[in-house]
């Protein structure tokens, strides 16, 4: 599709003035540095990460993950982009990528130097905070334990590691067993080993130096099967106030799964944006394309969309053909689109897109694919009026994709194409945090026997699906 002006035409909804945002708010219970013992144990950041496809190394031991290849992003900016300037920021956050790592540390330093927040970036947040002071939307969050805490930015290095080339993000990974032990702390190296994910942020890019800790060792996660999302700023996570948040961000550890999320501000289905792809070497267990909702903002032929979305999926199935594919439909109701748009057609152009593709699957015993629609999100989970959901927002659409991959283990699915027909997949009438199903609802079977109604998706059985 011919590039659209950058200017004339944005993605982006109502724009704002850029303003310049604050760096963050402070951790609410920051550590006294004069009692921070020594951080004696160090060891390179890169060898921490999750969810990069690519670490580009730099000077005295600095890396910077990409979830991009260098192929992908010189796509991403070439003429057969719509907003190549745009993507060229997107393409250089952090959105999926993580630090994990095991510790006994009761100190962690991150040493990390933050990209500025992207032009685009600015002028969507803008629009989101109104006339009010600018918040911060974005930062590092951290899970300590399967416990969540709040993002915030990293601070200086100063008192903390003065021979650091950036700043750091300290994280005090004692403070949530103070209060069950009556404040006491445990000596540094001589607590339990506690487990620790770093989320980077989502709406920008980052660079690492090493992580530092006052314990005796800081020991890697082996990565995991992987959960690949193909989608736009909605999957990026724009709005939902904390990396961790979004909904690709919640859902993979929930599967067990590592993610690598190339959801990419302003994108629509560019089939180029996949070039060279197949040298990421993934084979994931399950690939998401959650794109469209962007044709509401430039002109657009239905048949050059069509013939894009069709090429789109038809080189995701080459690549990662031997993976569960689910494509997300966009919401289109109450969402106007410009003049000379054909957005209103894009839902059923997906549709059949991938019906192409799942017949094509299933006449050759490959894994299912499953379309399914995005919910419209009431005014109370968006952020704006681009329709960016918040963090209650996400977790809407976290609950319908859960509730979606349950039908990947219908065998039906994957040897017919279609859902329910099998009489015996695990999708039934079950009681949720939505209320209860009736049987029969959402392709549960009403004559089917009810003595696992009550059972949960369980983490890992997509890699218990029949066709394996």
């Amino acid at each position: 599709m011919a590039e659209q002006g950058e200017e004339a035409q944005r993605p982006w909804g109502r724009v704002a003035p850029a303003a310049v945002r604050p760096a963050g708010r402070p951790a609410s219970e920051p550590p006294l540095v004069a009692e921070l013992p020594a951080l004696v144990t160090s060891v390179p950041a890169e060898g921490l990460l999750h969810g990069a496809v690519r670490v580009e190394g730099l000077s005295h031991g600095w890396v910077r993950p990409w979830r991009v290849l260098p192929a992908q992003q010189r796509s991403l900016t070439s003429c057969m982009a719509w907003y190549p300037g745009i993507f060229r920021q997107m393409a250089a956050c952090t959105s999926g990528i993580t630090l994990e790592f095991e510790t006994d540390s009761s100190h962690v330093a991150v040493e990390v130097r933050l990209d500025a927040e992207p032009r685009a970036t600015r002028n969507v947040l803008a629009g989101v905070d109104g006339a009010g002071e600018p918040l911060a939307h974005d930062g590092l969050s951290v899970d300590v334990d399967g416990r969540h805490r709040k993002p915030v930015m990293p601070t200086s290095a100063e008192g903390i590691l003065p021979e650091a080339r950036g700043d750091v993000l300290l994280v005090d990974l004692t403070r949530s067993c103070r209060s069950r032990a009556g404040g006491l702390q445990p000596l540094p190296g001589m607590g339990p080993a506690r487990h620790v994910r770093v989320w980077l942020p989502c709406l920008r890019g980052c660079e690492l130096g090493r992580v530092s800790g006052d314990g005796t060792f800081i020991r890697p996660i082996a990565p995991r099967d992987t959960m690949l999302v193909l989608g736009d700023s909605l999957s990026q996570g724009f709005c939902a106030d904390d990396p961790a948040r979004a909904w690709p961000s919640v859902v993979a550890p929930r599967l067990g799964l590592d993610l690598v999320n190339q959801s990419i501000g302003a994108q629509v289905f560019q089939p180029t944006a996949l070039a060279g792809a197949e040298v990421m070497g993934l084979a994931p267990k399950l690939v998401v394309v959650a794109l469209g909702a962007n044709y509401r903002y430039g002109r657009c032929s239905e048949r050059v969309v069509g013939r894009e979305i069709a090429d789109f999926l038809m080189r995701v199935d080459g690549l990662w053909g031997d993976s569960p594919l689910v494509v997300l439909v966009p919401a289109t109701e109450g969402r106007e689109a410009v003049s000379g748009s054909c957005y209103e057609r894009v839902p059923g152009l997906i549709v059949a897109a991938a019906s192409r593709v799942r017949r094509r699957r299933v006449s050759e015993g490959r894994p299912a694919l499953l379309v399914s629609q995005m919910p419209a999100l009431p005014a109370s989970c968006l952020a704006d009026e681009d329709g960016h959901p918040t963090a209650k927002g996400n977790a809407r659409v976290v609950d319908l994709v859960m509730d979606e991959l349950e039908k990947l283990d219908c065998r039906c699915l994957a040897e017919l194409g279609e859902f329910g027909r099998c009489g015996a997949c695990r999708h039934k009438a079950t009681a949720n945090r939505h209320g209860s199903r009736k049987a029969g609802e959402r392709g549960g079977h009403a004559d089917e026997s009810h003595a696992d109604d009550e059972a949960p998706f369980a983490p890992g059985s997509l890699m218990e699906l029949p066709f394996e």
